[in-house]
């Protein structure tokens, strides 16, 4: 697949959407919500400003979800936020007010070159070019070994991607496989805040039985005078990944002969990371 990020989805600076604490995601699911749904009715925005009010929703029931609501508070608040907004028309004084400042708000940061999206612990890093090393989206992990893992670009191609550099003369792992929960039939679990504080990245890993382990391919790269280990896993991966829940985890297994490693990748907000990968400028 040539472009996955828009197959999903149909310079320099830095961002950072909605905050992720109380009261304050609460507040930016609510009028976000409140604002797509007053521009499906008077169309208020331009595309671009309703992809960003969308990647910006994303990151707000993301933070809800994180700091202990369930899902189904979430489609509550939605709901609410919802059924005011309908029950507003479209000369209302109130949206007009609140359009014009989301156009501000959102408009200064839809030409950005990068964009940080904070997890509960990781964050994703979306870059509309690519880096040296030819990076688009991707998490940095840092135990049990360091690795760069999420979506390169060589050329034209775009592939989910786990990079490990290795030592001189040392090898490095022989075979790594993807494992997330497989959403296509098991329906997401609710991780409770007190679980994720004491378990960490593990609360979010898919219960036994209900996973979908996706292999990969493996090659060598030297870059700069380091030696990677590079595994490349097939486009529907990236698909699979982004569907998840924001509080989920994806294992990547590592073997290496009779041994093996576990590294954890947080999902978080993946998903708006993407979607604000394809928003035109």
């Amino acid at each position: 697949m040539r472009f996955l990020f828009l197959a999903l989805a149909l310079v320099s600076g830095t961002a950072s959407v909605a905050s992720a604490t109380e009261p304050n995601a609460r507040t930016a699911f609510v009028e976000r919500r409140g604002l797509l749904e007053a521009d499906a009715q008077c169309r208020l925005f331009t595309p671009e400003i309703r992809s960003a009010l969308g990647v910006g929703l994303a990151q707000a029931r993301g933070a809800l979800l994180r700091s202990g609501w369930t899902s189904a508070n979430v489609r509550e608040l939605e709901d609410a936020a919802v059924s005011a907004a309908r029950g507003r028309s479209c000369g209302d004084q109130r949206t007009a007010t609140a359009a014009a400042d989301a156009r501000r708000a959102f408009s200064s940061w839809i030409n950005v070159g990068a964009m940080d999206f904070p997890g509960w612990g990781r964050s994703w890093r979306a870059r509309r070019a690519v880096d040296t090393s030819g990076w688009r989206l991707s998490q940095v992990i840092d135990a049990p070994l360091v690795a760069n893992f999420g979506v390169r670009q060589r050329g034209e191609l775009q592939r989910l991607t786990l990079a490990i550099p290795v030592a001189r003369n040392e090898t490095g792992p022989a075979s790594a496989q993807l494992i997330l929960r497989d959403s296509a039939r098991v329906a997401v679990r609710e991780v409770a805040l007190t679980q994720r504080i004491s378990q960490g990245l593990e609360a979010g890993l898919p219960a036994p039985g209900t996973s979908l382990t996706i292999p990969s391919t493996r090659t060598t790269e030297r870059v700069d005078n380091q030696q990677f280990v590079v595994f490349t896993f097939p486009d529907t991966a990236f698909r699979d990944l982004v569907t998840l829940d924001p509080r989920e985890t994806v294992e990547i297994r590592l073997q290496s002969g009779r041994s093996s490693q576990r590294l954890l990748v947080e999902v978080g907000d993946v998903a708006a990371a993407r979607a604000f990968l394809t928003i035109r400028r």
